[in-house]
């Protein structure tokens, strides 16, 4: 008796609306899926690419992914002259272009979407990149960025959300602390895209350093950098250009306490202290009022291999994703990340790293570049 041949499976279709909820609720820190999708076929790379799409891809998140870290190496030549090597290590599947290594540059700070970056061997010295689009603008004035200047790279988009700040106006304030006589002062100045210029500098009388390693803060239009020494912060109002100094209402005996960045609004400090991750938040008032303070702390212990933990010394708070509640810990054996709300850890890096600069970003221009199938 000959066999029945087996029925075609039925493909189950599902309209076009039903399919397009289904995308716009795909892993925002998973590019690639929109980019596979793109090339399944025609209506799919239609529904993607269709101008719509991506504002409403963004609408429903609460912030843009972290696509990934930056950090920076450096190294000598053959004939023993030090320079630097900007990295990228990439938290999702990202095109060549976008994670590559930069010889000779060194990322200074990276926000909204933008990235600052000290190139003293190229012809531009300071260059602002948005590594999604590709989009570069060089910025004359050939500053020297040494340990006591900070410098930060923001959006100055109007009323902007920050989730799709591509392309944008943006703004670059440098503060660093200069010696005049027997005093020390704090100077700032800023560069808009819109104009092309660097502003007349402000200045202020200020004993402290300005630490030009740790990380800058912004909280609409004024910036915030730490100072060498603990429980002191330099603000910047670029829309006024002045300056004042916060004292943060706490400290810790022994340990420094770093200024991460913004957290619902607040400044957030760190500090490790015995296996403890100490945070900090801390509302900026008026002309350089301390405002309303919280703080919390994360054991380590159980997120934390033991090797990572013998020497407390080596643990240190070195980078904050804002929005995505994400910080990075440096330790003897490697790099870590540790959710803040769920306090899950991963390693993400086997190096020692003294400063990351998380790279937050949409990536919805990944499905562009591939073909779509001539499968209807």
């Amino acid at each position: 008796m000959a066999r029945r041949a087996p029925r075609p499976r039925r493909t189950l279709e599902l309209p076009d609306d039903v399919m397009e909820e289904i995308f716009l609720r795909l892993p925002a820190d998973n590019p690639a899926s929109l980019a596979r999708i793109a090339g399944g076929c025609k209506s799919w790379r239609a529904m993607v690419s269709d101008p719509n799409f991506a504002p409403a891809y963004r609408r429903l998140r609460d912030a843009p992914p972290m696509l990934g870290f930056l950090y920076n190496y450096r190294s000598t030549d053959d004939e023993g002259a030090p320079y630097w090597t900007s990295h990228f290590r990439a938290a999702a599947a990202l095109p060549p272009r976008v994670r590559r290594d930069r010889k000779h540059w060194r990322a200074l700070d990276s926000r909204h979407g933008l990235v600052l970056f000290d190139t003293p061997e190229g012809d531009g010295h300071l260059v602002v990149s948005d590594l999604v689009t590709g989009e570069r603008w060089k910025i004359d004035g050939h500053l020297t960025f040494p340990d006591a200047c900070n410098a930060a790279v923001l959006c100055a988009r109007d009323g902007c959300d920050h989730r799709d700040c591509h392309g944008g106006p943006f703004l670059v304030a440098c503060v660093d602390s200069v010696v005049a006589g027997d005093r020390r002062i704090a100077s700032a100045m800023v560069y808009s895209s819109v104009t092309g210029k660097w502003i007349d500098p402000t200045f202020l009388e200020h004993p402290n350093v300005i630490d030009g390693r740790g990380h800058s803060a912004v909280l609409g239009n004024k910036v915030y950098v730490p100072c060498v020494e603990s429980g002191s912060v330099v603000e910047y109002n670029t829309r006024e250009n002045k300056l004042s100094v916060i004292k943060a209402p706490f400290e810790v005996q022994h340990h420094k306490i770093e200024l991460m960045g913004v957290e619902d609004g607040m400044l957030l400090f760190a500090s490790v202290v015995k296996p403890r991750l100490y945070l900090w938040s801390m509302e900026a008032g008026p002309r350089g009022a301390a405002g309303r303070a919280r703080s919390r702390f994360i054991e380590l212990g159980p997120l934390l291999p033991s090797t990572a933990l013998v020497d407390n010394t080596e643990v240190s708070a070195v980078g904050f994703a804002e929005g995505v509640g994400v910080i990075f810990i440096k330790t003897r054996v490697g790099l870590y990340t540790i959710q803040l709300k769920s306090e899950q850890s991963n390693q993400v890096h086997r190096g020692y790293i003294n400063k990351v600069m998380p790279y937050v970003s949409f990536y919805t221009e990944a499905w562009e570049r591939l073909p779509a199938s001539d499968e209807a």
